[in-house]
């Protein structure tokens, strides 16, 4: 085939896809990056940080990209870190990590996300649930199921409600049981400090609380970057504990889970610091928590219910038969995701999801009801 053809072939399978810049979006902690950034993706497309030897500059950037998620964690800029795929590879890491510590089993909640079970299969570790409060891990659950020995995970934003679990009191816990404390903050990483600076929670998530060993935190989330650009940061360097011989590499050796590792997203997930900044960052965050108070205030207003009052830019609606709600939203152009244990839609105010787009939801959310009489 030519060039043209193949173009033609591609853009048949391009517009059967969902796109972010149509908004409809709903249920992905993704948004659509800024034009630098996927350029710095394409310009650096051919770096693999498998082998840094030959990749110096994309290592220094990487060493940027670990200072700037240093700062989200209130880390000092002598501690580590990786760019990696995601976050599910970041838990992955982290739990190995702790194992060849010596640590012996894991504990969190049921709404830790699903890699955490994936990565204790992977790792023969068994894992225990720890019950929740409101959404969030319970304090005296983990009291008298905790074990010295123990990985316990606790999540800043988690997947289906976007809570923060208590961490300071966890870390604390953390401490008189010598155990290891991973914080997976992949989505909430890049909101909770911001959420400080705007008044909205006082709560501790880093390095800051002193138990606290890993953090998972993804600058392809709410950082703006493409996929895939996960991250993982350690107080020590951990990575030494995975590390492993390869004579075939310029400095002869790998310490990540993968082999190759796709590094234009380092270039990319730079380019995006550089672009917002700081100051930009907590724009992003401020215009997020104004539409999704938009939301709660609206869908009161269509009386809808909403499950919990949001702690960041996840909202959840109660609805009667929400798979049926969720096929037909899907048939009708919109990208959302469910929690069928809560019965309720999910939807994540993304910097895509505007007040527009909220209004044009819960007009078509209103005529599903009427139409099916929920």
């Amino acid at each position: 085939m030519d060039e043209e053809e193949i173009e033609e072939l591609l853009q048949k399978y391009y517009r059967k896809d969902m796109h972010y810049e149509d908004g409809k979006i709903l249920g992905s902690m993704y948004t659509q990056p800024p034009k630098i950034a996927l350029k710095a993706f394409f310009k650096f497309y051919q770096a693999n940080l498998g082998n840094p030897g030959l990749y110096r500059g994309t290592a220094e950037m990487e060493r940027e990209v670990i200072k700037f998620l240093l700062k989200l964690t209130s880390g000092s800029e002598d501690f580590f870190g990786h760019i990696v795929s995601g976050g599910t590879e970041a838990n992955i890491i982290a739990l190995w990590v702790a194992r060849e510590m010596g640590y012996k089993r894991v504990l969190a909640t049921e709404d830790a996300h699903f890699s955490i079970r994936k990565a204790a299969n992977l790792l023969k570790l068994p894992i225990k649930r720890v019950e929740m409060e409101k959404g969030r891990m319970s304090i005296e659950d983990l009291k008298s199921k905790i074990k010295e020995e123990d990985i316990i995970v606790a999540t800043v934003g988690t997947t289906p409600l976007g809570f923060v679990d208590p961490i300071e009191e966890i870390g604390k816990i953390c401490q008189m049981h010598n155990c290891f404390l991973h914080v997976d903050a992949a989505f909430g990483g890049y909101v909770v400090p911001f959420l400080r600076e705007l008044k909205y929670t006082n709560k501790k998530f880093g390095f800051d609380i002193p138990a606290v060993r890993t953090i998972t935190i993804d600058p392809h989330k709410m950082g703006m970057a493409p996929y895939p650009a996960g991250g993982i940061v350690s107080r020590e360097n951990i990575f030494e504990k995975i590390e492993i011989e390869a004579p075939y590499l310029i400095e002869e050796k790998n310490d990540s889970l993968l082999g190759t590792r796709q590094s234009g997203s380092v270039a990319a997930a730079y380019a995006a610091q550089l672009y917002f900044g700081w100051e930009g960052y907590r724009e992003i965050v401020r215009k997020c928590m104004e539409n999704t108070n938009y939301l709660v205030k609206r869908a009161k207003e269509e009386e809808l219910e909403i499950l919990q009052q949001p702690e960041m830019n996840i909202v959840n609606l109660i609805i009667k038969n929400v798979e049926k709600v969720k096929m037909e939203l899907y048939a009708r152009g919109w990208g959302i995701s469910i929690n069928p244990k809560y019965s309720s839609l999910r939807i994540v105010i993304m910097p895509h999801v505007t007040k527009g787009i909220i209004d044009e939801f819960l007009a078509e959310i209103k005529n599903i009801k009427k139409s099916y009489g929920l």
